[in-house]
């Protein structure tokens, strides 16, 4: 089985796995116990805290939450950072369910939402975002668009924000971003940041918020008082402290990955595109993580089915709104409906092969080639 749709979720590392495997078993103790097995689990975490915060680029003054994973941090951040009349609260039209669902709840509850435009790239355009931003108390724009991979310049919209106002809260969702790209938390200017550990060769069911100093969020779950009283409930520790594990490893191997990662996305394209008629929506500015294209009179969920008979899978965009026929964010950049119809995403991970991106773009051609002149 070929997998190709790593911006769903990936694979575990060994590292990761043992890590969990050991905490689950020979230290599974309570963090918040107060005999000294409880209490040295609770050291651990908070080491694996203050290294995740190294690992963005944060300062030890800062702050970092540890949830179920990126809905939860995304929804914290969102929900955490409002409060009663409240200024306009802006979003981009890229941003995942995870973001753009609760920026509708809270519309229909009548707070003043706006979503910014997308360029025919996939990124945030500027000038709707110059003009939308005024009057905002709170923004948030994906870091990596997990659809296309677009890459938003979000040191350059932080800047734009707090020079507009100094006191607004940006948060950026960087779920596909860290361990991929370059991530700095300090250098963008970001007030809040989600990560995900499933996304990076971690385990599922762990996620956290970046907190910069001096945001004061509202608490999401309210029981015992832990994750600084933001966030109550036991912590998943054997989860969070594979996650540390899964996180050093990638960042560390990060420059190595990208190459790797960039040479399979090239093979994979040079495949596909050559003596074949497809429509490439990603451009070449975005990460090389994630491809998204369409292969005109041929329906995603077909491609993405002839792919999985001949062991090939693909998505047909973000798994938590696999089940959509449209696609708002191909939409908002101005792709037409018929190649939304037809649009797929493929992404990458270290451990896919020249050999298997090949294979896969071969597979797509052939069995979408078999299927068109069979449609004549």
């Amino acid at each position: 089985m070929i997998f190709l749709d790593n911006a769903s979720t990936t694979k575990i590392y060994d590292e990761a796995l043992k890590e969990y495997n050991e905490q689950s078993v020979n230290n599974f103790y309570n963090a918040s116990a107060l005999y000294k097995s409880g209490s040295d689990v609770l050291k651990q975490l908070n080491k694996a805290r203050a290294n995740l915060i190294k690992l963005l680029g944060g300062s030890t003054i800062d702050n970092l939450i540890f949830t179920s994973g990126a809905t939860e941090a995304n929804n914290m951040a969102v929900n955490g950072s409002i409060r009663k009349n409240c200024g306009k609260l802006v979003f981009s039209y890229a941003e995942h369910p995870a973001i753009f669902n609760v920026a509708k709840n809270l519309q229909n509850q009548g707070y003043n939402v706006e979503f910014v435009d997308l360029t025919k790239d996939g990124v945030v355009d500027e000038e709707d975002f110059k003009q939308k931003i005024k009057g905002a108390s709170f923004i948030s724009v994906m870091h990596v668009c997990n659809e296309t991979g677009a890459v938003n310049d979000i040191k350059r919209l932080v800047r734009i924000a707090k020079t507009e106002n100094k006191d607004v809260i940006f948060h950026s969702d960087g779920v596909q971003a860290f361990g991929k790209i370059a991530v700095n938390v300090k250098d963008l200017g970001v007030d809040l940041y989600t990560i995900s550990a499933h996304k990076i060769h971690g385990p599922k069911g762990v996620g956290a918020l970046y907190v910069k100093k001096g945001i004061n969020l509202k608490p999401s779950v309210f029981g015992g008082g832990q994750e600084f009283g933001l966030r109550s409930g036991t912590e998943n520790t054997c989860g969070i402290l594979a996650f540390n594990v899964a996180a050093q490893k990638i960042v560390e191997n990060q420059k190595i990955n990208f190459s790797c990662v960039t040479k399979l996305k090239e093979e994979f394209l040079h495949e596909l595109t050559n003596n074949f008629d497809v429509i490439i929506n990603s451009t070449n500015a975005c990460s090389p993580y994630i491809i998204s294209f369409a292969v005109l009179k041929v329906k995603a969920e077909t491609i993405l089915h002839m792919a999985e008979e001949q062991g090939v899978l693909i998505s047909n965009g973000s798994a938590c709104s696999s089940k959509h026929t449209d696609n708002r964010i191909l939409s908002a950049m101005g792709i037409d409906p018929n190649t939304i119809a037809s649009s797929v995403r493929v992404s990458f991970s270290e451990f896919n092969t020249t050999n298997e991106v090949v294979t896969a773009a071969k597979v797509i051609k052939e069995t979408c080639t078999r299927y068109i002149k069979i449609l004549k």
